[in-house]
């Protein structure tokens, strides 16, 4: 989303600007709180000429000043913390916003509660700036496309590579960022996007806005479609955004089936639907679908509502004039818009609206804020190797460090993209320099195309105490329009580990900083590597989490949320493949945990603590009437309900404990699989995610945790996209490593 809208961006209106307090329209059924949500929306919407509506299908909507109207602009970003977009403005008045983790290290965290915490705590900031103008009311996040790929340049904006994990993630990052303590209006605007199978940048020659995802109906099923499902059905999301591909030939702004079919339909998705920016006119000129007269019709007859671009601006009237787009389409679409716009109390009296007291002293950057962000970033942390119990570091033995390597001070890498301005950036040399006497070296940039400045970190490696390698990569090699051709460290990275770790007198930690998937064997197998932390990009406060843990002050329990593939991984293996299951014609091994044959680098799920945790089960099997759940999946099909939710059935509840068994307090993700009875055999999953809880524990102590087994949890999509109900020895597994395991019989 980063084509530039035509038209002028206006801002929301201000609290002291409020069009229901003033002629012409103070008085209206549009400013009566008596009145439904949808008969204010009609009411407004038949007092405008047909020359009055063509400005307001662009995101900067021009407004109707003869009718009260004001301009308002549609796009604003908030993807993990108030981001730079048309609709924000960071200045003197306010000059930034807090920056949690990139979304994929937020991911790892597997915390539901902190996932609904963060977005509302990134609402509350919105609507303090929104107060004084800087901001509007409707936020274009979360994104909720599975990270297929691990080429992708955009997968680190996700929660990962699961269907399961991304869809309660949007079951609860929603909810936080709409809802608050005014159960009359919505606290801020979330769009799910990008509807639906986006994951491809610029690859082999087609970039986005030509790609036509060819996919099949079991993918369709059980992994492209539960997030979007989940946002509506569970988030109850105000606002969806198709995006700028196509499907099988149909350019998602102008699919009907998904929008007014699934998402309205079916689901009962009561908001707007938004293009992503410029996919109108790609309907027209990049994916040469239709006509521009027929453009206009397919996208508003399909259940779009908003243009972000000019390409409605520009024809729609035309259009109508010819009589192919039909009047009661706009009205349907406008309706839409001003329903949300009414929702979030644009048009409602000052009176009992708390959110207007809202200000940017009292509730942007603030300590709690500052504090939730570290908390996040030490929660996304993921440990994937401590050899001998090397870390964590002791401040009374450890006096000196070296921090070297392309990311040891990075800054703004640690936002990754979609970010506003954060009130503060620790890298983490600045973060490890709390605890021990720093020698920075950088060595390499994230390119890594030059060894000239290997040898002073070579040299710092010698002499320091104990030496903290942070490699990866950053927007550079994986960022919005830019996919990666290679998954391994890029240039010389791996020789710049294997030379500073050979050269280590003390403990070596590496630091992996990147949001998409890396071949970092280098460091697993290096028998000089005591340690390996995967961190993603933690955001403001990521250098002081990192620090946090290899000095001890707080206990690692992060998950990997995608799959570490070796290198070798994409040789042969096309972005436009977008199948999931393996498939020996178009050299696919298969897609994520959930369907990939060979043997990761490091498993989807991955992540040690410096204590231990067992688990148990109250039974030692699952039994599940097939008949019972047959009639369950019935029901699936009946409204293609593609994720569980808080009214889906328990066919069985199953009671794990989960005890710390070691000698330090920490936290732990128990994660919940379900094993179908020929696992990888005619389109079954490996594996499927079932559940999880992120529990803390102190030593000794123990938890009992519950998880329901839904019709979602075990029914399988057959090649039609139909869930079935299949017999059989199934498998409830906890733990990525199978740690316990329950034979779960259906018939």
């Amino acid at each position: 989303m980063f084509r530039t809208a035509a038209g002028v961006a206006i801002l929301a209106s201000a609290v002291g600007s409020r069009p229901c307090d003033s002629s012409p329209l103070k008085g209206s059924p549009l400013c009566d709180e008596s009145k439904s949500t949808s008969d204010r929306a009609k009411w407004i919407v038949g007092q405008l000429e047909t020359s009055d509506k063509i400005g307001l299908f662009s995101n900067g909507a021009s407004g109707v000043a003869s009718k009260g109207l004001p301009g308002y602009e549609w796009w604003s970003e908030a993807l993990h913390g108030v981001g730079r977009s048309p609709g924000v403005t960071f200045d003197t008045e306010t000059p930034c916003a807090t920056s949690f983790p990139q979304v994929i290290t937020t991911g790892a965290t597997f915390n539901k509660t902190l996932w609904h915490t963060i977005g509302n705590t990134i609402s509350t900031e919105a609507r303090a700036m929104n107060n004084v103008g800087h901001a509007g009311l409707t936020f274009w996040t979360p994104n909720v496309n599975l990270m297929r790929d691990p080429r992708w340049g955009r997968g680190h904006e996700t929660p990962g590579e699961d269907p399961f994990a991304t869809s309660t993630y949007a079951a609860n990052f929603v909810p936080g960022f709409q809802e608050g303590e005014d159960p009359n209006h919505v606290k801020a605007s979330s769009c799910c996007k990008h509807y639906y199978a986006y994951d491809l940048e610029n690859w082999g020659g087609v970039d986005r806005y030509h790609f036509n995802a060819i996919i099949n109906s079991q993918d369709e099923a059980d992994t492209y479609l539960p997030a979007f499902h989940s946002c509506v059905v569970n988030g109850k999301a105000t606002a969806l955004m198709c995006s700028y591909n196509a499907v099988n030939g149909v350019p998602s702004c102008a699919n009907g089936r998904i929008m007014n079919g699934f998402a309205r339909g079916q689901w009962g998705f009561e908001g707007y639907i938004t293009s992503d920016c410029g996919a109108v006119s790609d309907v027209h000129n990049a994916h040469a679908y239709a006509s521009a007269d027929d453009t206009c019709k397919d996208v508003l007859e399909a259940g779009m509502d908003s243009d972000c671009g000019g390409f409605l601006h520009g024809n729609l009237l035309k259009s109508m004039q010819d009589n192919v787009t039909s009047e009661s389409d706009v009205d349907t679409a406008l309706e839409h818009l001003f329903a949300v716009q009414i929702r979030l109390g644009m048009f409602d009296s000052v009176n009992n609206q708390p959110y207007l007291n809202y200000t940017y002293k009292e509730k942007v950057n603030t300590p709690d804020h500052q504090k939730l962000a570290r908390e996040a970033a030490q929660q996304g942390m993921v440990l994937l190797k401590n050899t001998n119990k090397a870390f964590p570091l002791s401040a009374d033995n450890i006096k000196t460090l070296a921090v070297v390597g392309p990311n040891a001070n990075a800054t703004t890498v640690m936002q990754g993209n979609y970010h506003g301005v954060a009130p503060y950036l620790i890298s983490p040399a600045m973060g490890l320099s709390k605890h021990a006497k720093v020698t920075y070296v950088e060595g390499c940039d994230t390119e890594c195309g030059s060894t000239s400045g290997f040898g002073d970190a070579v040299n710092a490696a010698k002499e320091a105490d104990a030496t903290v390698i942070v490699i990866g990569i950053s927007t550079k090699e994986e960022s919005e329009g830019h996919d990666r051709t290679i998954i391994s460290l890029p240039g010389n990275q791996e020789q710049f580990v294997n030379e500073v770790a050979a050269a280590s007198k003390g403990p070596v930690m590496v630091v992996v900083m990147a949001g998409g998937s890396l071949d970092f064997s280098v460091a697993k197998d290096n028998a000089k590597v005591d340690g390996i932390m995967w961190v993603g990009y933690p955001g403001q406060s990521g250098g002081s989490a990192i620090a946090d843990v290899i000095f001890g002050e707080y206990n690692p329990g992060g998950r990997l949320p995608h799959t570490q593939y070796p290198k070798d991984y994409i040789n042969n293996l096309s972005m436009f493949d977008m199948g999931f299951r393996p498939n020996a014609s178009s050299n696919n091994p298969g897609r994520t945990y959930r369907f990939y044959t060979g043997t990761p680098v490091y498993a989807y799920g991955s992540g040690i603590s410096y204590t231990t945790f067992s688990y148990s089960a109250s039974v030692s099997d699952v039994s599940i009437s097939k008949s019972v759940l047959s009639a369950e999946v019935e029901k699936l099909n009946a409204v293609h309900q593609y994720s569980q939710t808080k009214d889906s059935t328990p066919l069985a509840t199953i009671t794990i404990t989960v005890k710390n068994t070691g000698d330090r307090a920490g936290s732990d993700v128990v994660m919940a699989f379900t094993k179908p009875p020929t696992p990888g055999k005619d389109g079954q999953p490996l594996k499927s995610l079932a559940g999880f809880d992120r529990v803390f524990l102190q030593p000794g102590e123990s938890k009992t945790l519950n998880f329901p087994v839904t019709a979602n949890s075990v029914a399988l999509a057959n090649m039609a996209g139909d869930f079935t109900a299949v017999g059989g020895e199934w498998k409830f597994v906890v733990g990525p490593e199978d740690e316990l395991v329950l034979p779960m019989n259906i018939n």
